[in-house]
């Protein structure tokens, strides 16, 4: 099927407006779309096709695809491109405004449109291509090696606070979580972290985007500024979008998320979410002092900033760096942390630890919604912590990480060297590597999808234009597979022509 000619004569693109390029774009296609002037299944042109037309840079095109595709207005199909997707984000609401033309509008139609958050909600997605979730799969990344954890001994514990049911276990939670995995978190985020804090502060939640979840609704109304790193989480960016969120992309470097910048775009965020301690996707640790300029303008502006603090446990260089959390004294930060990373994702377990005045909102909060963890699992957990057990279970995981990441820069700076330089980083679970300037990184990861490969396009986590480069995971793979996994990719780049460093 040819690509369907766009009414470009409609797109009007001006590089001295407020809006970014991208943004221009992304809001003339999405009202062709709407309006039917593209229709479901219509074709677009190649990004590098488009650009030119359009005379700009081919990121800008990409970033306009990727949020449109993220949104639920476009999708790819293999062998077809980019095309306009069959079922749209707005659809209800086109069918409503079709069906008005034909009988009267029932009295409760509206009992049967989503809300606006459950919209944006429902059109997140992530872009990441198809894969299996199994153990050894290159370049798998997210996920840490399963098949390493302690299985029996867990199982013991789990059963040991499944089997009486005359403890409290068996009745309703609190909302905060079960005591002594509170107690456990407190203790091992201020020893571990640099984290002030009491039990009393921590809210268990149901893994990270529980928190991320009711943070956004705790802090959010629709419309509020935040303040997002670009490139950054897409879990984070779904979550903050849901809530109706204002979203401004904060550009990241060296030394992480450019304070200075922030300011420029928007002074007076509501929100800061930033991940300080290994940037997401990049790698970068934000520099003191960053830490403190960030720390005094949330102060000065009365923002909140959200540390999320997902993989720190795992670095390899030096001292672990201390959480921002620590070096609060005007109580503006929120600290996240998971257990999917350093135990297993289906665990379900994540935390926020807040200011004293925030506790009692947040627990209700946390009750109302019922996204309260199972008190079995939490006092298992609360177990292995107290007795030793995650600390051993780190340090030894933190041994074979460092292996296998070794093993993947040494592939990279060999087989891999003529595409792809990894950005500087001394930690976690995966790796980002840069590619040279004109190289598609989303092509190129659809490419390796076909050959079995996962890897992921830094254009899917940017929410403007940047340097392209592919996202790879080294944690769940064994040596053997990620050196076999190198030649692999190795073999996909040559075949798709990806340009090389000088």
């Amino acid at each position: 099927m040819p690509a369907t000619p766009l009414p470009l004569g409609t797109i009007a693109l001006d590089a001295d407006a407020a809006s970014p390029l991208y943004r221009q774009l992304y809001d003339a296609l999405r009202e062709a779309i709407l309006e039917g002037r593209l229709g479901p299944g219509a074709r677009l042109p190649s990004s590098r096709l488009l650009a030119t037309e359009l005379g700009v840079g081919r990121n800008t095109v990409l970033a306009a695809y990727d949020q449109l595709t993220a949104e639920g207005y476009l999708e790819g199909q293999v062998g077809a491109g980019t095309v306009v997707a069959a079922t749209l984000p707005d659809s209800l609401l086109q069918l409503d405004r079709q069906a008005q033309s034909v009988k009267p509008k029932p009295a409760n139609a509206n009992s049967r449109q989503l809300s606006k958050r459950g919209q944006a909600l429902s059109a997140t997605r992530r872009l990441t291509p198809g894969y299996a979730r199994g153990i050894g799969k290159p370049f798998q990344h997210g996920l840490p090696a399963i098949d390493e954890f302690p299985a029996m001994l867990w199982s013991r514990l789990l059963a040991r606070h499944s089997r009486d049911t005359r403890t409290a276990l068996f009745g309703y939670e609190t909302g905060t979580g079960v005591e002594t995995l509170r107690e456990a978190i407190a203790a091992y985020a201020g020893a571990a972290r640099g984290v002030t804090c009491t039990k009393d502060q921590v809210i268990v939640t149901v893994g990270a985007q529980g928190a991320l979840d009711l943070a956004a609704r705790m802090l959010l109304d629709p419309g509020d500024p935040v303040w997002l790193e670009d490139p950054g989480y897409l879990g984070a960016r779904g979550a903050l979008a849901g809530a109706g969120a204002n979203l401004i992309p904060v550009p990241v470097d060296a030394e992480g998320l450019d304070v200075a910048a922030g300011i420029a775009r928007h002074a007076a965020p509501r929100l800061i979410y930033v991940t300080p301690s290994h940037q997401f996707p990049l790698g970068a640790t934000l520099s003191l002092p960053r830490r403190l300029a960030l720390l005094d303008h949330a102060r000065q502006c009365g923002a909140f900033i959200l540390e999320d603090d997902y993989d720190s446990e795992y670095r390899y260089q030096g001292r672990p760096i201390a959480s921002l959390q620590g070096l609060n004294k005007a109580d503006t930060v929120i600290y996240m942390g998971t257990f999917a990373k350093t135990l297993f994702p289906a665990i379900k377990l994540g935390y926020l630890i807040v200011p004293e005045a925030l506790v009692d909102a947040f627990a209700a909060a946390i009750r109302i919604s019922g996204h309260v963890p199972p008190a079995a699992v939490q006092a298992a957990l609360a177990d292995f912590m107290a007795d030793g057990h995650y600390g051993a279970h780190i340090r030894r995981m933190r041994a074979i990480y460092a292996e296998r990441r070794a093993c993947l820069l040494a592939e990279i700076e060999g087989s891999l060297a003529p595409w792809l330089r990894p950005a500087p980083g001394e930690g976690g679970l995966q790796l980002s590597a840069f590619l040279p300037d004109g190289a598609n990184d989303t092509m190129l990861a659809a490419a390796a999808s076909q050959a079995g490969l996962h890897v992921s396009p830094l254009s899917l986590y940017r929410l403007e234009e940047g340097p392209p480069g592919l996202y790879m995971g080294y944690a769940s793979i064994p040596e053997p597979a990620l050196k076999r996994g190198t030649r692999e990719l190795a073999e996909v780049l040559r075949a798709n022509r990806c340009p090389t460093w000088p």
